[in-house]
């Protein structure tokens, strides 16, 4: 009790609120986030980054289906391999589109891993840390919305890849959809049923900062003679997100307890005895209080992806 409450046993003076424990209180806290940001600055970069979080990538993908009354995707491993070209095409060639600049276009990947489609799409981005920023800017952009939610597709087939692009590091991710030729599938209870027609969206930019780099979707639907309908690359939309990484949440949310503990401890050290006041003591606990809440306040998945140009 000594060390949270004042009382005449230790001179209405909690060792808690001691400056040297108080700073180094404040030092241990510091430490555990900087590890923190640091992981998560550092995990695009490894092999297992690309793994979970293309597994991740397919169930957020699926739950949304699922919400919406449609039947879940299924993965696909030659879309896959056609999403994994296309993502090491764009870093070997450095450029970040749909259409690359020799003209090679979003289904010549579905063609070179014999995948053939009546249905097929995709989504793009770069620069992003954390597979739940990732899906909500998916989600909040209209076009890649509706390629994630189109009831035509069957198959699914993520990428994710780190490298360079002009000099520039930075993390693609990869997003094909498909339907084989032929292949049957149970039709879900929609509100709307979706057109056999190619439906393309261009999103209007925005300028808002904070979310990942996102292109615009493309689609292509096949007549049933096979002729094949091109879709452009369409704009870019820039995406507001504010999911943070659970991880960090469950931190902050502990390091908000802790200012809050320190600050009922504060206010029985002035007021339980209000003869007796340590006016240097008030104000280091003030001032480490005050740090401690700017601490948790800082999201470092969200520093990490704003400001990112949108191509």
């Amino acid at each position: 009790m000594k060390a949270f409450f004042p009382s005449r046993h230790n001179d209405y003076h909690p060792f808690i609120l001691r400056p040297k424990n108080l700073f180094v209180l404040a030092v241990i806290l510091l430490v555990i986030k900087f590890l923190l940001f640091s992981w998560f600055f550092y995990f695009p970069k490894t092999s297992e980054f690309a793994v979970v979080t293309s597994s991740e990538l397919v169930d957020l993908a699926n739950k949304e289906r699922v919400t919406e009354g449609l039947q879940p995707l299924t993965i696909n491993e030659k879309l896959v391999q056609a999403a994994q070209e296309k993502a090491q095409d764009m870093l070997t060639n450095g450029y970040f589109a749909h259409t690359s600049p020799l003209g090679i276009t979003p289904w010549h990947w579905f063609d070179a891993v014999g995948y053939n489609y009546v249905a097929a799409g995709e989504n793009l981005a770069k620069d992003f840390t954390d597979s739940q920023f990732l899906h909500r800017a998916w989600m909040n952009s209209p076009s890649h919305r509706d390629n994630i939610l189109n009831s035509n597709y069957q198959e699914i087939g993520i990428a994710v890849v780190e490298g360079k692009i002009n000099g520039r590091n930075t993390v693609l991710a990869v997003q094909l959809f498909g339907k084989v030729a032929g292949k049957k599938v149970e039709k879900p209870e929609i509100k709307q049923p979706a057109s056999s027609e190619v439906e393309i969206t261009t999103p209007e930019p925005e300028q808002e900062i904070g979310s990942p780099s996102v292109t615009g979707t493309t689609t292509e639907d096949k007549n049933i003679q096979g002729q094949e309908v091109q879709s452009q690359p369409l704009q870019s939309k820039k995406v507001l997100t504010t999911i943070g990484e659970k991880s960090e949440s469950a931190v902050n949310d502990i390091y908000f307890i802790i200012a809050g503990l320190l600050t009922l401890v504060l206010l029985l050290t002035v007021f339980i005895n209000i003869r007796v006041q340590y006016p240097r003591l008030i104000f280091t606990a003030l001032v480490i209080i005050i740090l401690i809440a700017g601490i948790a306040s800082f999201n470092g998945q969200a520093f990490l992806n704003q400001g990112i140009d949108i191509i």
